[in-house]
């Protein structure tokens, strides 16, 4: 089975955990991470998530049993219980409403599965086995760490600044192909990441050539 790969915005959505424990804690981490707001039920509470909970305003903890109608209005949903038949059953019914369900180490019954990945600022990287090989996807997480640095993380929102006023200044995908390279390959080359009035010379020089 082969994912096909997919980011999603998940800022201020309505995500749901079903489960407490350490598994569901990693989940609840990665979907905060992405700006979610998760809710989580279980029948019992690590301290760790409870903890958390004091950190955010974007995680709710309901310690209860699931009923069915807590899927309703949810982005997505993960599984993470240790009852096998608990999770299939949670699972058909997030299919049958059309909602993404991911149940954890149970890759039959989820329609998404979340990749290893390396987040700076707005720029991520992501890696996924297929649910084969979490511990190669972890490998290639950890190299990617040489590469994705928070530099390349401030060079992303810097270049986000001005994707509007480079798009302005080269209508040609060409040139502003050329424009965008030329810009990251100075600034990769730069102790720093260049001013506001530092591009607009770069971009006032890239334009005479182009």
């Amino acid at each position: 089975m082969a994912y096909f790969p997919m980011f999603v915005d998940l800022t201020n959505t309505n995500c749901l955990v079903i489960g407490g424990g350490e598994v569901a804690l990693r989940k609840v981490n990665v979907l905060l991470d992405f700006g979610a707001k998760v809710h989580v039920i279980a029948r019992e509470i690590s301290m760790e998530l409870a903890a958390l909970s004091e950190e955010t305003d974007h995680l709710l903890l309901e310690q209860r049993e699931f009923i069915p109608d807590d899927l309703q209005s949810r982005k997505l949903v993960v599984v993470a219980t240790n009852d096998e038949e608990f999770n299939g059953q949670v699972a058909i019914l997030c299919k049958e409403g059309g909602i993404p369900v991911n149940v954890v180490d149970d890759q039959a019954n989820c329609s998404f599965i979340f990749p290893s990945y390396l987040k700076e600022q707005n720029l991520v990287g992501a890696f996924s086995s297929s649910g084969n090989s979490p511990a190669l996807t972890q490998y290639l997480r950890n190299r990617e760490k040489e590469i994705l640095t928070p530099k390349l993380g401030e060079l992303n929102e810097m270049l986000g600044r001005w994707r509007k006023p480079i798009t302005e200044l080269f209508p040609l995908e060409e040139s502003r192909k050329s424009a965008f390279e030329q810009l990251i390959d100075y600034a990769l080359c730069y102790d720093g990441i260049p001013t506001d009035e530092e591009v607009e010379e770069l971009l006032g020089s890239i334009s005479m050539i182009l």
